[in-house]
């Protein structure tokens, strides 16, 4: 399977992280995660291509659109994942949530929410219609919420990134084993 490994988010040309910062700073968390889980993904024999937007060269978020969709585009790829951290001002919020749009990509949504809530409080593979990672690209698309980063307890339980990398890949790899 060809995977397009995106990571949410980057840091912009001003410094500022167009991510969510708590107890873990998303980016920084995702960015990290990312490398370990296109190694899974590679060691399951998936093609992954990781894509990270370049740090200091977008004015604004919109610009990070701009450069993901192209990339995705070019190629015909089986699966667009992209790794984002949740954040709420109720610090008691917790869990792991998976998006996708259409049906072909439900199956990973819930495959790999199931493989996280084995670590995590299992919030569902929920249907979402206004995110953009969903509605652009080819490939089925999910948008991974791994945990909530403003909860001291999920950010305990994600200090394993390693871990929860490889939730993940069993999550993807089981929807085509």
């Amino acid at each position: 399977m060809k995977i397009f490994l995106s990571i949410g988010h980057s840091i912009l040309k001003s410094g500022a992280i167009t991510s969510a910062d708590g107890i873990v700073n998303e980016y920084q968390y995702c960015k990290k995660m990312g490398y370990l889980l296109q190694q899974y993904l590679i060691q399951k024999g998936h093609e992954t291509d990781l894509i990270i937007c370049p740090e200091y060269k977008f004015q604004s978020s919109k610009e990070e659109q701009n450069y993901k969709i192209p990339l995705e585009h070019k190629k015909k790829y089986d699966l667009c994942a992209e790794l984002h951290l949740n954040a709420f001002d109720d610090k008691q919020a917790n869990g792991c949530e998976v998006y996708y749009k259409t049906s072909r990509g439900k199956p990973f949504a819930v495959s790999v929410t199931n493989r996280l809530g084995m670590r995590f409080k299992n919030r569902g593979a929920k249907k979402k219609d206004n995110l953009y990672m969903l509605n652009r690209t080819k490939a089925p698309a999910i948008l991974i919420e791994c945990f909530f980063c403003t909860n001291l307890e999920d950010c305990t339980r994600g200090e394993e990134i390693g871990a929860v990398a490889n939730l993940i890949a069993e999550g993807i790899h089981a929807v085509e084993s």
